[in-house]
């Protein structure tokens, strides 16, 4: 028996960079889920009522998998490009099935 973890990381964008964060974190899901097999989810979403707001739902077999996800290379390649189309920093809220 695992111990998922399960996260919800929100991203704001600047003005005029919402398409280009979209994108960015589209191409980062479909490498997560490509090549972490200890991700169980990744999905990107934009909020409907703000298209500046990307909302990432992630899920992971346990922390030493979300641990592997934020040392990855083409994480910190996303990480990298996030600190020029961000308005602050990106929100996390770590959750607990119940």
């Amino acid at each position: 028996m695992f111990a998922i973890f399960t996260l919800l990381a929100t991203l704001k964008a600047k003005p005029g960079k919402e398409g280009e964060l979209a994108m960015i974190c589209t191409q980062l899901a479909e490498k997560v889920l490509s090549s972490e097999k200890d991700c169980l989810m990744y999905i990107p979403h934009v909020a409907k009522n703000d298209p500046a707001e990307v909302v990432l739902f992630e899920k992971y077999k346990d922390e030493q998998a979300f641990k592997a996800h934020e040392e990855s290379a083409y994480f910190q390649e996303a990480a990298k490009k996030f600190a020029n189309l961000l308005e602050g920093k990106i929100q996390v809220k770590f959750l607990k099935e119940v």
